[in-house]
């Protein structure tokens, strides 16, 4: 179940100095799912009643440590037991059924209620400590550095890593300064008093003195205009100025990618494909192993018939 030289072939391979051992567990349960379990009965672990249970003092069912679907065999008291259908699982424990399991024809099936230790396999009858159940189940972890599948552990996990290279690649921050647009404040305008040119018209009667309150009016008004006209021309300076500076906060970082895509772009895209051919590579690997390993059984079975 060593692992030692498959991390050297990946640090080698990818340029890291430490290869992820998270990224090795992971390519060997891709290889231990892709590759049918009569091909892997080499890779197989057999689970001990005193720690994963099948007698009475650990529990009567069984919990395959890693969670699988590739058992090989379950058998109790050395007798080979017969899977059936989660939905069979009353017939089998019940003594008139036709279906029922004895000491030396037992039965198991696959329960639904699987724990986060693992699969819970059930078999009938029940297991005790003189009579208990065992599980040959596909390890994942004896996939390591001594069998036919390393390579495609190397290139699986050494696809992780290239992933992980390229996602470390960081984008460069971009600087958008801390200043905000200008805002126009206009001036305030002193409203004139048209009740007091109301009253010299209509009550007073006075047109000299109606003269001087409009003239005075035209007078707040045209100074009005002057500071509006003044604060217009300071704020499109202002904005002008902004605008400015907006416009070499856009070219410093417009500047900035494509430094980084001179200097990354390439190394980010080598990383990408050589992901995805170490992947590639992974699978062939196996869909070799699969197709020379199926014709040798093939022959080995034909050659038992003949006999």
């Amino acid at each position: 179940m060593a692992t030692t030289n498959i991390e050297l072939d990946i640090e080698n391979m990818t340029g890291v100095s430490d290869a992820d051992n998270q990224f090795i567990i992971s390519a060997q349960k891709f290889v231990a799912s892709s590759v049918p379990k009569t091909l892997l009965k080499w890779a197989s672990s057999l689970t001990n009643p005193s720690s994963h249970g099948g007698n009475t003092s650990q529990g009567t069912s069984v919990v395959v440590p890693i969670g699988t679907d590739k058992i090989l065999s379950v058998s109790r008291n050395g007798f080979s037991a017969e899977e059936v259908p989660y939905n069979m699982k009353g017939f089998i424990a019940n003594s008139s059924s036709l279906h029922l399991a004895t000491n030396t024809y037992p039965k198991y099936y696959l329960d639904n209620a699987v724990t986060n230790k693992g699969v819970i396999v059930s078999v009938k009858p029940v297991p005790t400590d003189s009579e208990t159940a065992r599980v040959l189940y596909v390890d994942y972890s004896k996939i390591d550095d001594n069998c036919d599948l390393r390579n495609a552990i190397i290139n699986y996990a050494s696809s992780r890593e290239f992933t992980a290279l390229a996602a470390s690649s960081t984008f460069p921050s971009m600087s958008w300064g801390k200043e905000s647009p200008p805002n126009f404040t206009p001036p305030t305008l002193q409203q004139p008093d048209w009740a007091d040119v109301e009253n010299w018209i209509t009550t007073e009667e006075d047109s000299e003195m109606l003269n001087s309150r409009i003239n005075a009016i035209q007078s707040q008004i045209s100074e009005y205009t002057a500071r509006l006209q003044s604060a217009q021309a300071e704020f499109n300076s202002e904005l002008q100025d902004y605008q400015s500076r907006l416009n070499e906060t856009v070219q410093l970082n417009q500047g900035q990618i494509a430094q980084w895509q001179a200097e990354n772009g390439v190394k980010l895209n080598h990383y990408l494909q050589m992901s995805s051919q170490h992947y590639n590579w992974a699978v062939t690997e196996i869909k070799t192993y699969i197709e020379n390993n199926t014709k040798t059984l093939d022959k080995v079975m034909e050659l038992q018939r003949g006999k």
